[in-house]
């Protein structure tokens, strides 16, 4: 009877934790990002710190320096994608007016479609309204979307300084949640979730970065229209796995053609060469062999953008990598107890190393050690034989070892 009221609390308790997470989901996914952001900064300002620095302080130069190349970066593109999406927009209308003009005394199937299609007026109208209602209203919407961003990328950097910084007081907080037997399992499978998504994130941030930017520069070159619309559209195609070279190679060419052939071939190849370089040799050296499942990250992308829109977009990447982590920790890593065992051997090994060291470090120097000294050793290595056989009774070493 215990065991079934205590199931069916618990089942009791996940429903409402679920319907919780449903209810304040912004909030929750604020605060998924801003610790996904804490473990993607975490190692750049762990070396500031080894090298003496301040714990706030090496943070603050962190978040500040992310700040400085990311704001940069944002104006740079601003700038450019500002007169582009003005110039795109005079040639679509352009393209429009000769179409409806030209079309209607043109092929069977131009007449067609010009027969269908409203005039100049009547589109401006649709778009702008008789009394500019609609442009006043766009840009009164287009103004609250970018204040409400604002909020939220202050709330993300504030949070994400705070997870970071006091890191292990949140530690202490949520392990104290789980009961004492598992709570070293918790912690080991935490610390490896955090590693590993912070370093795809910042995998993926670089990498998108690298092919904005160097497309972006290239498209300049070759003379292609409308080279920093493109670019950020490739920066963003990359993170789509699978289907993101394509997403970023047919917009590339079609646009491409547009000039010449000439310049649709160069901006092909590009765009092939510089994923492809991304792909085998960057990638392989920011986050390593262990990479995250394209199809699990299409699914929850899906997902994700289907419920939560852009900001869920942004969390897909990483919450497909913690899943993915959480399969492998939970499911294929070694018990507990296998882990324990592992650690003592490794502790004991190197112990018996540094002290085959040390002793070696004395013949080689040629100093003859004190009676004191090789007591110290001996007892040392007393030890350590000690903790081998007590270790070995009690099932963890291998016979060999033991």
């Amino acid at each position: 009877m215990k065991q079934l009221a205590r199931v069916t609390a618990t089942i009791l308790f996940t429903l409402a934790l679920v319907v919780l997470m449903w209810m304040f989901s912004d909030a929750v996914l604020l605060f998924l990002v801003s610790l996904v952001i804490a473990s993607a900064v975490r190692p750049f300002a762990q070396r500031l710190i080894d090298r003496g620095m301040s714990r706030g302080a090496a943070y603050g130069l962190v978040y500040f320096a992310s700040f400085v190349f990311f704001g940069g970066l944002f104006a740079v593109i601003s700038r450019g994608l500002l007169s582009e999406l003005q110039l795109a927009g005079d040639q679509l209308l352009n393209f429009y007016t000769r179409v409806t003009l030209t079309w209607p005394q043109g092929q069977e199937w131009q007449q067609t479609i010009a027969s269908e299609l409203p005039s100049r007026q009547a589109l401006l109208d649709y778009f702008a309204g008789t009394d500019g209602t609609a442009v006043i209203n766009s840009i009164v919407g287009f103004g609250s979307g970018v204040f409400d961003f604002l909020a939220q990328l202050v709330i993300l950097l504030s949070l994400s300084t705070y997870w970071a910084v006091d890191q292990n007081r949140f530690e202490r907080l949520w392990l104290s949640l789980i009961s004492a037997k598992h709570r070293q399992r918790a912690r080991t499978i935490w610390r490896a979730v955090e590693l590993e998504v912070g370093a795809y994130i910042r995998s993926e941030v670089a990498q998108s970065s690298l092919a904005g930017i160097s497309l972006g520069i290239i498209f300049e070159l070759i003379g292609l229209p409308y080279p920093t619309l493109l670019a950020l559209w490739i920066a963003i195609a990359w993170l789509v796995p699978w289907v993101g070279v394509l997403l970023a190679l047919i917009p590339a060419v079609a646009v491409g053609l547009l000039v010449n052939i000439p310049v649709a071939l160069l901006a092909g190849l590009s765009t092939i060469a510089v994923f492809a370089f991304l792909q085998i040799w960057v990638e392989p050296r920011l986050y390593g062999a262990n990479r995250v499942s394209p199809v699990l990250v299409v699914l929850i992308l899906m997902v994700m953008a289907q419920a939560f829109g852009i900001l869920g977009m942004l969390i897909a990447p990483p919450l497909a990598a913690t899943i993915q982590i959480l399969g492998r920790e939970l499911w294929f890593s070694k018990s507990p107890e296998e882990q324990l065992a592992d650690d003592y051997r490794n502790q004991l090994h190197t112990l018996r190393q540094r002290l085959a060291t040390i002793e070696r470090d004395e013949v080689t120097a040629e100093v003859a050690a004190t009676a004191q000294h090789q007591s110290y050793i001996r007892q040392i290595e007393a030890l350590m034989d000690q903790t081998q056989a007590a270790l070995g009774n009690a099932g963890m070493l291998n016979r060999e070892q033991s």
